[in-house]
């Protein structure tokens, strides 16, 4: 009888470990849109770099020295189902809370590892938070599509001149994921941010991101184009995000991240002030 239950026990240990194994996957094959009942969790630390200013007398602009600000992001998602995948993230910055130190910076932005999306900033020390909802269009494996919404609540409320420096912001957008399985992972999309301010203001934004698997890390460029408020304008500008990123998973489920990028590499002052990084872990469950 106590070999039939140990018998017994080791074959359900067994049947455990391989649907585990089954569950688990290296990071370039991860799905796009999380499936039912599955988890994920992100926390990274992040730096940005920044010309802080100030006025003179005259009501002239004055920048001050390269300065580096830091950041966190923290992220959960869950997949629910006949919904989609909802998740839900919050964003603090290190130092003295103001547009200069806070916004400036954008370093909570850079701790969100591999998410190139910025997200309408605020100036306290705390990041307004972002809820996201996503779902599948279709998924060939190979090639998936999806439908995201990204709303961004404004709880910072701060304001400069009179104005509030953020608003309720909503991103509609299209994301698409390729997979090579076991060797690359493409990420690419249309993104509309849209910031419903005394100005109501848009950007589309079409990242570009590729991972290569080499055993259990995986290495990649992250780059794209962002037109900010396209059609012309005083406030019509283009970026061009480029950088490098990288990691190692352990047991198929834990990701360990670092990111090191640059938001407009078409600029000029890119290294003083559009330059950062981060690093963290993501968790994905079963």
């Amino acid at each position: 009888m106590r070999r039939l239950l140990l018998a017994a026990t080791a074959t359900v240990v067994v049947l455990l470990v391989d649907r585990h194994a089954e569950a688990a996957g290296p990071f370039v094959d991860a799905p796009l849109t999380l499936p039912p009942l599955h988890f994920s969790a992100d926390v990274g630390v992040g730096f940005g770099t920044f010309q802080p200013f100030g006025l003179d007398p005259d009501g002239n602009p004055i920048l001050g020295g390269t300065q580096v600000g830091w950041g966190t992001s923290i992220e959960a998602a869950v997949g629910l189902p006949y919904v989609g995948e909802l998740g839900v993230r919050i964003g603090y910055r290190f130092g003295d809370s103001g547009i200069e130190a806070g916004s400036g910076a954008g370093a909570d932005h850079f701790g969100r590892l591999f998410d190139p999306i910025v997200s309408q900033p605020g100036a306290s020390n705390f990041a307004n938070p972002e809820i996201h909802l996503r779902g599948n269009v279709f998924d060939l494996q190979v090639v998936q599509m999806a439908l995201e919404t990204r709303l961004i609540i404004p709880t910072d409320s701060t304001q400069i001149d009179g104005q509030n420096v953020s608003s309720f912001a909503i991103t509609p957008g299209v994301p698409f994921r390729i997979h090579m399985p076991g060797f690359l992972r493409i990420d690419t999309g249309l993104y509309l941010p849209i910031s419903f301010d005394s100005n109501t203001s848009f950007s589309l934004d079409i990242p570009a991101q590729a991972f290569f698997e080499l055993g259990s890390a995986f290495v990649g460029p992250v780059t794209g184009i962002r037109f900010n408020a396209p059609g012309g304008g005083v406030d019509s500008s283009v970026d061009v995000p480029l950088g490098i990123a990288a990691g190692y998973t352990l047991g198929g489920q834990i990701d360990l991240k670092v990111q090191l990028r640059t938001e407009r590499i078409n600029d000029a002052n890119w290294a003083s002030q559009y330059l950062g990084g981060g690093f963290g872990v993501g968790l994905r469950l079963p």
